[in-house]
């Protein structure tokens, strides 16, 4: 099986060297010896970092790859639906869902998105659907594109460090997953009662995994995986790497969501002057 990963998406939490090792030899060993419980004849499992979605749909074009993993919009924007079928996604602890957080500042005054007029934002980089959030957000408020209306707009690789640029002052908002900001919290509590969540927008998790078109062991590996990281302790090593701590199956309709919500971005961006 060989996966392919959009690397963009996956290298907040860990340097795309470790994430290699966890994927290439962790994983490996893993899908190994787990296929072979079940009788499926997997010979191969590999992970390919690619740093575009276009480089990614022509390898799956070409015949290259079994799976890919990438943020959903991602997904609905360079995909087509029969190109691809049902996989797993990670999930919070407890199996819930993660969450795209407006956060801000509790003493600057900001109730709604209108006093953010003036403010300073930051944003996480190379994330398309942090920025058509907060872009959609103003588009409803002001009719006018974010960074018409903010007075800066920095992007930081890491949530951790956005958060804590704003609990220091540095920044007035930011957009963080729920994921980076729980564990935040949990090292400082103090930070939940300094940076408030202003907005959110419920998502399932940042990437999804999709298995491609007529590979024939999807439903086998979908479960096999699943069941696989309850209690393997190699497969929590895997799942640390990527801080979630879970897994659930992902129906390819889960796309729908994200293709309807882009979709009123699109309409709330026509006739609206940049």
């Amino acid at each position: 099986m060989v996966m392919g990963f959009y690397a963009h998406s996956i290298t907040e939490n860990a340097s795309l060297s470790d994430i290699e090792v966890s994927l290439n030899f962790w994983a490996k060993d893993l899908i190994a010896e787990e296929s072979q419980k079940m009788h499926l004849n997997i010979l191969e499992s590999r992970a390919i970092l690619f740093d575009t979605m276009p480089e990614m749909h022509q390898a799956l074009l070409r015949g290259e790859l079994d799976m890919i993993i990438a943020p959903p919009l991602e997904i609905v924007r360079e995909f087509k639906r029969d190109e691809l079928k049902d996989g797993f996604t990670g999930m919070l602890a407890g199996n819930q869902p993660d969450n795209l957080y407006l956060v801000v500042r509790g003493d600057k005054n900001i109730s709604g998105i209108k006093d953010l007029a003036g403010k300073r934002m930051l944003l996480p980089e190379d994330d398309e659907l942090a920025e058509v959030f907060v872009d959609s957000l103003f588009l409803k408020q002001f009719r006018a594109n974010y960074k018409t209306k903010l007075t800066s707009v920095q992007k930081q690789k890491k949530g951790s460090r956005i958060l804590l640029d704003i609990y220091f002052n540095q920044a007035d908002a930011g957009v963080i997953y729920r994921n980076a900001y729980d564990v935040m919290v949990e090292l400082n509590p103090d930070i939940a009662r300094t940076v408030l969540v202003l907005e959110k927008l419920p998502i399932k998790n940042k990437n999804f995994s999709y298995f491609v078109k007529g590979y024939p062991f999807s439903v086998e590996l979908s479960k096999m995986v699943i069941t696989a990281f309850k209690h393997s302790v190699r497969a929590k090593q895997i799942l640390d790497v990527f801080r979630t701590p879970e897994l659930d199956h992902c129906s390819i309709n889960e796309l729908d969501f994200y293709e309807e919500f882009y979709a009123d971005y699109l309409r709330l961006k026509k006739g609206v002057k940049p």
